[in-house]
């Protein structure tokens, strides 16, 4: 019996869609797996940055500063031998404050550092790098150390890393990372320690000043300083001190201003006598802000004299008895910088993790098109299976059509900022995504839904709303990872949308609560965790006027608690 060439047909049409089919899946992973490599390197990029965070926070000496430091670079990075450097008073040589090695017989003899492994600054290939403040990279040394060379540091390098350590246009010292393969240091090693750097530096500005404090204290104590030295000294300090610091007096005008003025653009002494709220764009939010006379700490957008803006953030603190407005401003337009960075780091997170369930998804349809098509290939199958099976492969492509589509809406940025949002959709939207990956639905999560139908939009970015709620939905489900219960509720309260999400999951500890939403603050081991999700959140959430709020019990749950402006309040 001669086959119906219209079936033919529709059979090699069939076969040609399921081959396309295959042909995105394979391109999908490829660029799962490129999505994937760059994820875990942006996760121990952010690792890294968190552990020396916590080691310049908790430092309270140059000493434990240098030796923490050092311990965590050797522990992350491909270097054998690790040393932090730091300029003599004379700036004539770089000392080494702390150094490390992998190998324990090198270890033990350089347990100490001494002046046998000074380098002098300004002189061979690594003191002049450190001297004009740039960066060497020696991949290969095939001809020997870098002349001079210390001779108690290693002599069996093959490769070497320094980058300076500079504030305020200060050389304060330099990093030292040697290995003993070549080409052991890449961009990716640059890039992060450029940024380990430039904090360690800003924290070593902050420890060095509270040293000199410490000492002040203890002379004036012993009177061996009159009050005339007293306040040339305190007043070297300040000139020295990295963030701008102003006086105010009762009318607002500014009485005294530090040299740190300078790296923000503006004329120390250009500013005497210039109102305090003049400095700022927005000069009535700063006359309210100057004007309460409280201990405050707001972001508020600096102009330069040359016109330029940068973000600053201002503390506040009245001087009770003299009626004078301290204000100090510290340039975070960097920092900011990088948080979006990190923020949008974050995101490539939980799209990576939704992407490898929904790529499990995509392949059961797939084989489904592929063998619907086979079927359709064999000869007497009668007109009423034919269509079954064409009927079941359109089926089957509209859903792998479906999830691409749902995850593409997730992952591509919005055209839009600040939109009327629907707060409710996001929510279906983002559970949708959770219920669709098989990696976030083994939790065995019981999601329950209280959304109020009455429910006015906010106005706010919908993929960073999207964003809040998948981070305290997944936050919910790792924190009960053998399986509970998460109630999600919507309610519209006196102008604002207040969102709930409630767990049953073993609750927070006391200790951590004042601690979960800053940036790097994770109980999880490091790699597994940014410690970013929750700082996200309450950046976002407090960028529309909103709030996050937590309550915990150990042992009884959790309650996350979103505020939103409610659009046309």
């Amino acid at each position: 019996m001669a086959s119906d060439p219209l079936e033919n047909k529709d059979a090699q049409e069939l076969r040609a869609l399921a081959r396309e089919q295959e042909a995105a899946l394979a391109t999908y992973k490829e660029t799962l797996s490129r999505i994937y490599a760059e994820f875990d390197a942006k996760v121990e990029e952010l690792s890294l940055i968190r552990r020396v965070s916590d080691v310049l926070r908790q430092a309270q000496d140059l000493s434990g500063l240098a030796s923490g430091l050092v311990e965590v670079v050797i522990g992350e990075l491909p270097a054998d031998f690790v040393c932090l450097l730091l300029t003599d008073p004379e700036m004539t040589t770089l000392c080494p404050a702390a150094l490390m090695d992998r190998d324990w017989e090198a270890a033990r003899a350089l347990s100490r550092p001494t002046a046998a492994q000074c380098v002098p600054l300004g002189v061979g290939p690594v003191g002049a790098a450190v001297a004009q403040g740039r960066i060497l990279i020696l991949p290969a040394l095939t001809e020997g150390l870098p002349r001079p060379w210390p001779p108690d540091l290693p002599q069996d390098a093959r490769s070497l890393l320094v980058l300076p350590l500079v504030a305020r246009q200060q050389i304060l010292g330099a990093m030292l990372l040697i290995s003993r393969t070549p080409e052991a240091f890449g961009e990716e090693h640059t890039r992060t320690l450029t940024i380990i750097c430039d904090h360690a530096a800003a924290a070593m500005v902050n420890v060095r000043l509270i040293d000199q404090l410490g000492e002040i204290n203890e002379r004036l104590l012993a009177s061996e300083l009159d009050a005339h030295q007293a306040r040339e000294y305190l007043q070297h300090l300040l000139d020295t001190a990295g963030d701008l610091i102003l006086i105010a007096g009762p009318d607002g005008r500014i009485t005294y201003a530090n040299q740190a003025a300078s790296d923000l653009g503006l004329d120390p002494q250009g500013l005497l006598g210039r109102e305090l709220a003049s400095l700022f764009s927005d000069q009535a939010r700063a006359s309210l802000i100057f004007k309460e006379r409280q201990r405050l700490s707001e972001e508020l957008e600096l102009k330069s004299d040359g016109g330029q803006s940068l973000l600053a953030l201002v503390s506040t603190t009245p001087l009770e008895r003299s009626g004078e407005v301290l204000a100090i401003l510290r340039d975070v337009t960097r920092r900011r910088a990088l948080e979006r960075q990190l923020m949008h780091a974050e995101k490539l997170a939980s799209v990576g993790i939704l992407a490898a369930g929904v790529a499990h998804e995509i392949g059961n349809p797939l084989s489904a098109v592929s063998g619907y098509a086979q079927l359709l290939t064999k000869d007497g199958i009668s007109e009423a299976e034919r269509k079954e099976f064409a009927g079941a492969i359109a089926s089957q492509a509209e859903r792998i059509d479906r999830i691409i589509r749902d995850l593409l809406d997730y992952s591509r940025p919005s055209p839009y900022a600040g939109q009327a949002v629907e707060v409710n959709q996001a929510i279906e939207a983002v559970l949708n995504m959770f219920f669709t990956s098989k990696r976030l639905a083994h939790h065995n999560l019981d999601i329950k839904r209280d959304l109020a139908r009455d429910l006015p939009p906010v106005r706010m970015d919908r993929d960073q709303l999207q964003q809040v709620v998948l981070n305290l939905v997944m936050n919910a489900a790792q924190a009960m990872e053998k399986g509970g219960h998460l109630t999600i509720t919507t309610r519209v309260q006196d102008g604002w949308v207040r969102v709930e999400f409630r767990d049953s999951g073993p609750g927070i500890p006391a200790a951590h609560l004042p601690l979960i939403f800053d940036p790097f603050f994770t109980t999880k081991p490091v790699g597994q965790g940014t410690g970013l999700g929750l700082s996200i959140c309450d950046r976002i959430v407090s960028a529309t006027g909103g709030r996050l709020d937590v309550k915990s019990k150990q042992g009884k749950g959790t309650t996350f608690t979103v505020l939103l402006p409610a659009a046309g309040f």
